[in-house]
């Protein structure tokens, strides 16, 4: 898509603090990059900037670099579901590590009474010829027993796998894990069958259990439809477990600090932009929204506690950084965030476009930006699992929560040009509320992380946030095209 670089912010615009709402959406945020953009491109630079999970993150990067977009875009080129911690491996280590002990234990115990070699009448008659050896089930049952205690180290340890493989991250991960791990159950396989058909010994049920389940990992961790079918497979199967989330946050929190690093991190505290993060407090069932300027006005205050809220006031960049950390934390599939003795899951899940908010801190016009169509819910996926069943409810939060603040805005706000205005007032007064979103739902999902699908997400977004600032009348008229000429696709 080429847009004309003629188009730009009308000189005469009104607003003095425009607020800009970004929405949560997991992998669907690439789409507010596109929207970010073209705010750039335009000269529209927000006073308020508030956002939701992932809409958080976004804001926080892109404040931290000025309002500059290329660095965020720079980062959803690259990202992946490990990028943010949606790390399969470790799910399915932490399953395996669960069950492993209970496994060995019962393999310990066949093969010590299943196994005519041990028998305790051994000891008093020497076996006949022909009968065996030993030394095998003796080596399955030891290796059994070690498999016993690495099961016991991988439940102990599952976050500190965790908190190791975030440090790693970027990695050129998935590929070449995934062909060295390969590599490694071909090798194991040769050794096995030399092994079996040469009669040497060798715990060769251990061995054979071992490269089974090896398999089955190497096939859930594989890129396209088989390993997908495998880890839809695996969430049916998962057993309810006592965890506090399926993923740590740890992997977020580096991603967020290194590229903040890379710009200003003081700018996440300057009073020039107010920044907006919300949370839910699981405690309480309260709406925090951190801020990250000092003695917030006791109006503001008043109004975000009388929509049942909580105001608290953010100092340092770091604290900045947690809270956005805490907003996209999404109950079930990432652990909650403590902060200040509180524990805090995603914002989106219960107010997903704060349009009060910035209403309360006195924005005088609001872009907001949808992941998806406003106008109605999309349909379900037929007989969804676990994570579709969780991005399934997210959805239908997020649009009841959209009706909600839409009905809400005061009288007078309209996303029609002169909707806002007073009696006498010119005609082509710009919109108060420019609300950007897509014409029909945006592909590849909330968990759908991948650089080609965030490419895609980021022409639409560039390409509605177009069309929608044109029609609230925020631009400057094209001269070289007419008002009913066909926008560039």
């Amino acid at each position: 898509m080429t847009e004309p670089r003629e188009r730009r912010r009308r000189p005469d615009l009104p607003f003095r603090r425009v607020a800009l709402v970004l929405s949560g959406g997991g992998a669907l945020g690439a789409y507010e990059v596109g929207v970010l953009r073209v705010l750039e491109e335009a000269g529209i630079r927000p006073a308020i900037l508030a956002g939701v999970s992932v809409g958080a993150i976004n804001a926080v990067l892109w404040l931290a670099h000025d309002f500059r977009t290329a660095p965020v875009e720079r980062v959803w080129s690259r990202l992946s579901a490990s990028s943010v911690g949606m790390r399969w491996l470790t799910l399915i280590l932490r399953m395996v590590g669960a069950m492993v002990m209970a496994v060995a234990a019962i393999q310990i115990l066949l093969t010590l009474v299943g196994s005519p070699e041990l028998s305790p009448l051994r000891l008093f008659i020497p076996p006949a010829a022909g009968l065996g050896d030993a030394a095998g089930p003796l080596l399955d049952a030891l290796a059994w027993l070690l498999v016993g205690v690495s099961g016991l180290v991988i439940v102990r340890g599952s976050l500190r796998a965790e908190e190791v493989l975030a440090r790693l991250a970027p990695v050129r991960h998935h590929r070449d894990v995934h062909r060295w791990f390969g590599r490694a159950l071909a090798a194991g396989l040769a050794v096995h069958l030399v092994t079996w058909l040469a009669g040497i010994p060798w715990p060769h049920r251990f061995s054979a259990t071992l490269l089974l389940l090896g398999t089955l990992v190497w096939l859930a961790y594989r890129a396209g439809s088989l390993g997908d079918r495998m880890r839809r497979l695996i969430l049916r199967l998962m057993p309810e477990t006592g965890g506090r989330g399926l993923w740590g946050s740890d992997a977020r929190r580096r991603l967020i600090q290194r590229v903040v690093a890379a710009g200003d991190p003081a700018r996440l505290v300057h009073p020039g932009t107010h920044l907006v993060i919300s949370a839910c407090a699981i405690e309480s069932g309260d709406m925090c929204y951190f801020v990250n300027w000092k003695d917030p006005a006791p109006e503001f205050v008043e109004r975000i506690t009388h929509a049942v809220g909580r105001v608290v006031p953010l100092q340092r960049p770091d604290d900045v950084i947690e809270a956005t950390i805490a907003s996209s934390a999404l109950p079930g599939v990432f652990e909650p965030v403590r902060i200040g003795g509180h524990d805090f899951v995603d914002g989106g899940v219960f107010s997903n476009q704060p349009l009060h908010a910035v209403l309360a801190d006195g924005a005088d016009a609001i872009v907001v930006v949808l992941v998806s169509p406003g106008g109605g819910l999309p349909k379900p996926s037929p007989d969804p699992n676990l994570i579709e069943l969780a991005g399934r409810l997210l959805e239908i939060a997020n649009w009841r929560n959209l009706q909600t603040e839409l009905r809400a805005l005061p009288a007078g706000w309209s996303r029609e040009p002169g909707g806002a205005s007073t009696h006498g007032a010119a005609p082509d007064e710009p919109a108060r509320m420019c609300v950007i979103e897509p014409e029909r739902l945006l592909p590849g999902g909330i968990y759908g992380f991948s650089p080609a699908n965030a490419r895609e997400l980021r022409r639409r977004g560039a390409r509605d946030a177009w069309r929608a600032l044109e029609a609230a009348g925020w631009l400057v008229r094209d001269a070289h095209r007419s008002k009913d000429s066909p926008t560039d696709e």
